[in-house]
């Protein structure tokens, strides 16, 4: 009975190798046997050349004998954090609020059976995350100091303590996340701060890696007792891979006895987690006025109220509007150093700058094509929206006017630093700010023109309509290939012209465009949408 939930339960997890959402039908033997060699590939070289990497700048502190504990600890802390980010949320939706509970739950089957084919699934998926860790740096290690049998024990044991640090973790957070998201109406909000956090952590540790380890390594006997002074479980850890005796006995049975009690606290939770719902208050009527709305507010406000509700919509396709206001906080900040570098050269070479920034600012809006799935998107909906009496139209514009909207204010923020920081003249700050103002239109337009062009209503899965569409990828890569081309072009015509004509021709080019597109989304648009 185990195996056989064991194996539904993997199945679940790697089910995208086993199914094509896309085409709604199991794959092939041979396709999924691919997908797992692809997989494995992409772990081995990607994970294992980053943390091997990683590693390999600390092999210093594994060099040296007294100090090698700090290299063991580091590498523990890491796999653990990886392995408890990687595996909470497959733990909250896989053993407390999966989708079958109810069914299995209903048939004969023990409680303590589905618990513990959960508890294997919650293992092996972080033994899975916390292993592109730990295995890379304890290559390092053996390729670094002398091979010991205690050592390669050593490891071992690790690995195995790791993995059970990890577990009692995941199911811990995973508990909490659970409990929050049964509590809660609108996931997707959190699910896009949470993502954003990450990332935003994940950039401060990657460009501060070096200075980091610069600093440990220099410092690493003043590093190493103040860890052993005021952090002295960090350095038992640490011993523990050594091995030394009393060390790793300490940190394996303090694993084991966390293992049991979580086990313990989850055999008498599981149940009532399991099978709570979603909190429903009582519907009450409430007498109140509504504001009435134009066609248009109404079709846009649509649009809008489907952006907010899916995180993956808006982590994809809105992103760039992060990039745009970080663009000119980061203007802010080292405007002094940026504008003393462009108050270097002549006055005309300066006007270039600004032909450069131009497309620089463009290229980030690019990164915002909410328009371009949103056709796909209706999908098997679309006859809601083509049988009410709104205008096709009206429809459109509602779908690249929001774009507009959700682009202008950032893109505002964005120029209004670059202007504020660099201060150059105004006519080329006038041509600036008339210029990325226009694209975010033509991109808007573009991006709609994309989606009309190449719509797939028959997902199964909204993430393929939202990522993995053509419409998509000519959207985004259509909107790089202008940028960079303006920007190109101006390395050719800045000898025969000035920086302030070439703005104006640009933004001229750019109107025509932008007209062309929005002429053939109100006339063969239209018939396009009418005929899905």
């Amino acid at each position: 009975m185990v195996k056989t939930l064991l194996k539904k339960q993997l199945a679940e997890i790697f089910k995208t190798y086993f199914f094509d959402f896309k085409k709604n039908k199991p794959r092939s033997k041979a396709k999924t046997a691919i997908l797992f060699v692809v997989f494995a590939l992409l772990i081995v070289f990607i994970a294992g050349f980053m943390f091997g990497a990683f590693a390999y700048m600390l092999r210093d502190i594994a060099a040296a004998e007294p100090f090698r504990w700090l290299y063991h600890a580091i590498f523990f802390l890491l796999a653990v954090l990886l392995g408890v980010f990687g595996s909470v949320f497959s733990t909250y939706s896989g053993l407390y609020l999966s989708k079958d509970n109810d069914l299995l739950l209903s048939m004969p089957i023990p409680v303590r059976v589905i618990m513990l084919t959960r508890l294997l699934g919650v293992y092996i998926m972080g033994l899975l995350y916390s292993a592109t860790v730990i295995i890379p740096a304890t290559v390092v290690y053996m390729i670094t100091c002398p091979v010991t049998v205690g050592g390669v024990f050593g490891a071992l044991l690790q690995i195995f303590n790791i993995s059970v640090f990890v577990m009692v973790l995941s199911c811990a957070l995973g508990y909490v996340v659970a409990r929050i998201s049964v509590k809660l109406k609108n996931k997707g909000y959190v699910t896009v701060i949470i993502s954003v956090l990450f990332i935003a952590l994940y950039y401060y540790l990657y460009f501060n890696a070096t200075s980091f380890i610069g600093e440990l390594i220099g410092n690493i006997a003043l590093y190493g007792e103040k860890i052993k002074e005021h952090a002295h479980i960090i350095y038992v850890i640490g011993k523990a891979a050594e091995p030394d005796t009393v060390p790793t006995l300490a940190v394996t049975v303090a694993g084991i006895v966390l293992l049991v009690a979580t086990m313990l606290v989850i055999s008498k939770s599981f149940l009532k987690v399991a099978t709570s719902s979603a909190t429903v208050k009582k519907a009450q009527y409430k007498q109140k006025n509504t504001r009435r709305r134009s066609v248009f507010g109404a079709v846009l406000a649509k649009e809008a109220k489907r952006f907010a509700s899916s995180p993956n919509y808006m982590l994809n396709c809105g992103f760039g509007i992060l990039f745009l206001i970080a663009f000119g906080v980061l203007f802010i900040i080292e405007g002094d150093a940026v504008a003393n570098i462009v108050n270097m050269f002549p006055s005309v070479f300066q006007r270039g700058f600004f032909v450069i920034l131009a497309p620089a600012v463009c290229l980030i809006v690019s990164m915002n094509d909410i328009a371009a799935p949103s056709v796909s998107l209706e999908g098997k909906t679309l006859w809601q929206i083509r049988s009410l009496p709104v205008p096709t139209k009206t429809v459109l514009k509602a779908k690249y006017s929001f774009q507009i909207l959700v682009n202008t204010i950032p893109t505002v923020f964005c120029v209004a630093c670059i202007i504020a920081v660099l201060r150059p003249d105004p006519l080329t700050g006038v041509l600036l700010s008339l210029f990325c103002l226009l694209y975010v239109c033509f991109h808007a337009l573009f991006s709609l023109f994309c989606g009309l062009l190449k719509p797939n209503l028959n997902w199964t899965n909204e993430i393929f309509a939202i990522k993995q569409g053509l419409d998509v990828l000519f959207a985004i890569f259509g909107g790089f290939g202008y940028c960079v081309a303006i920007g190109a072009l101006w390395f050719l015509a800045c000898r025969i012209m000035d920086a302030r004509i070439y703005l104006a021709i640009a933004l001229a080019v750019t109107a025509v465009l932008t007209f062309l597109l929005y002429r053939f989304i109100n006339r063969k648009g239209v018939k396009l949408f009418e005929q899905l």
